[in-house]
């Protein structure tokens, strides 16, 4: 296993967004093997940009092996999905430019809940529109899926699909789908913090599909909330999965960024050599 930083652990979604090429050097600078890019700190980047942050990696030894999206594919109108599949697809473009080999995606989630805090304070469970249920919202998400593999494959990029709230909030639901579309290149992105409800029992049954894991920390307590991670006993369930990849931090404390982000790769070092 590889220990890479999302540039998230840098930025929660608050304050000043720096250009990425400042996060590809904060990760050198903290003995990271690689950068995992989050799509808002590349949004407005043309193609030659993302281009120039990828060579500036290589050139400091490190890899940009994920960019990791927001999109939603959880409603019913056909027209709404479709343009979500196609702003999917011209990301996947993008990341190729970045040179990564797994793109995260979200299944999507029905929004019933509007406020992201208030989702997290309910434990990211939300009622379904009215009149539709979650095989719907299975359905939808393996027809988008199925739509966006050719140019996955194409390109050679996993579409990783991460346990971020909506019907992927089940480990049983997030099995099916990949049972079901059943190709390597539509795998998991485990998230240690996702799964808040018997947390390990889910990771144990996802983690045959992983394709990345992000591992949570929590230094000086949450931004929404915070769990008390064994990671000793994640890393035992990811070896016998047979899973050799990376392992992307996401920092998620209150504690200031530097301090957080080091602290946590120090705690991911020793349990991935235990």
């Amino acid at each position: 296993m590889k220990l890479g930083v999302s540039t998230y652990s840098f930025w929660h979604f608050r304050g000043e967004r720096l250009p990425v090429e400042k996060y590809v050097e904060k990760a050198y600078d903290l003995g990271f093997d690689g950068v995992e890019v989050l799509v808002d700190h590349v949004e407005n980047y043309p193609e030659s940009e993302l281009k120039a942050a990828r060579l500036q990696a290589f050139s400091m030894g490190l890899h940009i092996y994920s960019l990791s999206i927001h999109n939603n594919f959880v409603m019913p109108s056909a027209e709404g999905r479709e343009k979500e599949v196609e702003r999917v697809r011209d990301w996947l473009h993008k990341a190729r430019a970045l040179g990564a080999d797994v793109m995260r995606i979200d299944s999507g989630r029905w929004r019933t809940v509007k406020s992201f805090d208030e989702l997290m304070a309910r434990g990211g469970e939300e009622p379904a529109i009215e009149g539709y249920g979650e095989n719907d919202a299975i359905a939808w998400v393996e027809e988008s899926v199925r739509k966006l593999l050719p140019t996955a494959e194409d390109l050679g990029i996993i579409l990783g699909m991460e346990n971020h709230w909506g019907i992927s909030a089940s480990a049983k639901n997030m099995v099916e789908l990949f049972q079901n579309v059943s190709s390597p290149y539509f795998r998991a992105i485990l998230d240690t913090g996702n799964f808040v409800h018997d947390t390990y029992e889910q990771i144990q049954m996802a983690a045959p599909y992983a394709a990345l894991v992000h591992a949570k920390t929590y230094f000086g307590g949450g931004e929404w909330y915070s769990l008390d991670i064994d990671y000793d006993k994640i890393f035992s369930i990811l070896r016998n999965a047979g899973f050799k990849g990376w392992v992307s931090l996401e920092y998620e404390g209150k504690e200031e960024y530097e301090s957080g982000v080091r602290k946590s790769a120090e705690l991911l070092r020793k349990a991935m050599l235990r």
